[in-house]
């Protein structure tokens, strides 16, 4: 029994020495405290730097720290901490808890500041109450404060310093009390907080430093409300998540770099108080609405370079330069529009990669031909209101403009219009010279695909194939088809370990390619006697290609963004046609499977190997089994477009 008290007794003395409330004077703490294991530390009384340095240097174990109650004075040390000789009064001293094991701290009531790197790296601190009379916050004061979860500034705060808050991986917002004076968060200040998606600053801020939410987890950004800031620093939100940004209208200075990269932003509100756009600002973002650039008098270096979901832009009237690459890369303008009456100098290779000759340039009447006369303003397409190439007037460049082109050639008679279109290269004659023109921006790396959708069932057909390393095979693309059709483009898309060696037109037909990128190879072909490819047994392309090692064991090849040209100048938008390719001999196998599904006026046919079932869905949800023999199955069906389904594989089919 003696024993056990004995124990238990010194357990409690244990427990209670692990916390201490200590009233001291400026200097005396190292008095006060002789158990340097302690846990938990509460003050009273007046402190001074030196006892600060006391508690970092000597209490390890201490995670709970109370200076509520406490009062800094200044002192002026004679041997320097961190090379400072001097200390404010309440003002924590600089990276005074650096590194601690702190979890929790109540900070003075009459604390003015917090000193530089005061809880640098305290990576288990979770909570902190920042008194009322807290006017800043210095540089990397929380830096590495990696379980801070979230701040709020009272409203006396001024100033939060460079790197703050920065790599607070856990802290998810920081906003400030009502009625705030935050006037300036500084570089850096919170950088790489990954898990932070709030941030609410205060109507008093007027500056936004470098890099200032640089790899943080935000995602939108209205600032619409911060009517006093007028700068915001270079590089500010790369890395981040954002979508969209709502910018003042008191913003008058936007860094470089600010959005840089940030393929998620789809949207911009300048505010229109920024007259210079800086280098770089816009550079390499999903930015896909047209930006208000007014107000704007020069576009700096890279400013939008390679925005290519971008398709319109209006240069406004005040503007004067736009730099080297501005605009390059965005290789998805289809019209630009400049306000300006005196043409805007410009830097080198402004629309570098962009097809400027089909992109319509409006400009002032009365600068018309100034424009025309200037290095590469004079490169855009003037004087016509439609789109040079669309020679159809369909709102698009395909295979049926040639047809129409070769039509004229051959003698067929158009309205004025058509005929003006025709003329695409602008010599004054219809020739295969116009031909060429659309043939080459259908081939252009930068002319994106045919974004309309399927509106025919024809289609496409190529079946199955087995290759082992080192084979070179040529592979028949047929059409299965209702209409007649005499010219054709598509994508055609190889797998890794599969090369193309040559595209074959019809017989009859001319053939080209080009090069979309690194997997996929664009072909046009046509024929200048408009011969249906109907009369070549259904055969439009032979495509040759050769296996290599890194053909994968299952693949397939795919023709995509297929358009048909007809007898009577229409595009018709055909489905994909998808081809597996298999790295073995197993041939039999592959050809078990090589259904082919095409449309015979209103009677869909089926061709399979062996019998089966096939499920068909019309676009209203309704969905028919049909049963199927080996060899061709026939099923008449209303008008409409249909899905069918048959040994795991789609066929979009349309029945007119």
């Amino acid at each position: 029994m003696i024993k056990r008290l004995i124990i238990a007794l010194f357990v409690t003395s244990t427990i209670t020495a692990s916390a201490l409330d200590v009233n001291t004077t400026a200097g005396g703490l190292s008095g006060a405290v002789t158990d340097l294991n302690i846990t938990t530390l509460r003050v009273s009384g007046t402190m001074n730097a030196h006892d600060f340095y006391f508690i970092s240097g000597n209490l390890h174990r201490l995670t709970a720290l109370d200076l509520g109650s406490v009062k800094i004075e200044g002192v002026t040390a004679t041997v320097p901490y961190y090379w400072c000789h001097n200390f404010e009064a309440d003002v924590i001293p600089v990276c005074a808890f650096n590194d601690m094991d702190l979890e929790s701290v109540v900070l003075p009531t009459s604390l003015s500041g917090i000193g530089r790197g005061a809880f640098a790296s305290c990576k288990r601190l979770t909570s902190i109450t920042l008194p009322a009379t807290l006017d800043s916050i210095g540089n990397y004061a929380f830096a590495g404060c990696e379980s801070l979860v979230s701040v709020t500034l009272p409203a006396q705060v001024e100033r939060v310093g460079a790197g703050a808050f920065m790599r607070c991986t856990s802290l998810t917002s920081l906003t400030v009390e009502p009625s705030s004076r935050l006037r300036s968060i500084d570089a850096t200040a919170l950088m790489d907080c990954p898990s932070l998606t709030t941030v609410a600053l205060g109507p008093a801020l007027q500056q936004m430093g470098e890099r200032v939410l640089a790899g943080t987890g935000i995602q939108q950004l209205d600032q619409s409300g911060n009517e006093n800031l007028n700068g915001i620093g270079d590089w500010a939100f790369v890395m981040t998540p954002l979508t969209a940004a709502h910018l003042p209208s008191s913003l008058t200075d936007l860094g470089s770099g600010a959005f840089m990269n940030l393929g998620t932003l789809g949207s911009v509100e300048l505010g229109g108080g920024v007259a210079h756009v800086s280098d770089y600002t816009f550079a390499s973002t999903g930015l896909n609405s047209p930006i208000d650039l007014t107000g704007v008098a020069t576009l700096g270096n890279y400013a939008l370079y390679n925005d290519s979901q971008l398709s319109t832009v209006v240069l406004p009237s005040t503007l004067t330069y736009l730099g080297d690459r501005a605009m390059a890369g965005m290789t998805g303008l289809t019209a630009l529009t400049s306000e300006a009456e005196e043409v805007p100098a410009l830097g080198d290779s402004v629309w570098a990669g962009v097809n400027q000759q089909q992109v319509p340039l409006t400009v002032p009447d009365a600068a018309l031909e100034q424009y025309k006369a200037s290095p590469q303003w004079q490169d855009f397409l003037y004087g016509s209101s439609w789109l040079k190439g669309d020679v159809n007037a369909d709102g698009e460049i395909t295979v049926a403009d040639i047809n129409v082109i070769i039509d004229i050639i051959l003698g067929r008679k158009y309205n004025d219009e058509t005929m003006k279109r025709a003329d695409v290269n602008g010599d004054g004659e219809i020739t295969v010279a116009d031909i060429n023109v659309i043939i080459e921006f259908i081939l252009h790396p930068s002319s994106a695909a045919p974004a309309r959708d399927v509106n025919t069932g024809d289609q496409l057909h190529l079946n199955d194939v087995a290759m082992q390393p080192g084979d070179q095979r040529t592979l028949i693309v047929t059409l299965d088809n209702a209409k007649n059709y005499s010219a054709l483009q598509c994508d055609i898309t190889l797998p890794m370990g599969l090369s193309l060696v040559e595209v074959a037109a019809a017989a009859g037909h001319e053939g080209m390619t080009g090069v979309v990128d690194g997997a996929t190879t664009r072909v046009v072909t046509y024929s200048m006697a408009r011969r249906a490819f109907d009369n070549e047994q259904g055969v439009a392309l032979a495509v040759t290609v050769r296996a290599d090692a890194a053909l994968a064991g299952e693949s397939e090849i795919v023709l995509s963004n297929v358009v048909l040209g007809d007898a009577a100048d229409g595009s018709w938008h055909a489905a994909d046609t998808r081809a597996r390719v298999n790295n073995s001999t197993g041939i039999d196998d592959l050809t078990a499977t090589a259904d082919r599904v095409w449309v015979e006026g209103r009677t869909l046919c089926i061709d399979t190997r062996s019998e089966g079932t096939a499920h068909v869905a019309a676009i209203n949800g309704t969905t028919r089994a049909i049963r199927l023999d080996a060899g061709v199955t026939r099923q008449a069906l209303e008008a409409g477009f249909y899905v069918v389904t048959l040994n795991g594989k789609s066929y979009k089919i349309a029945i007119r």
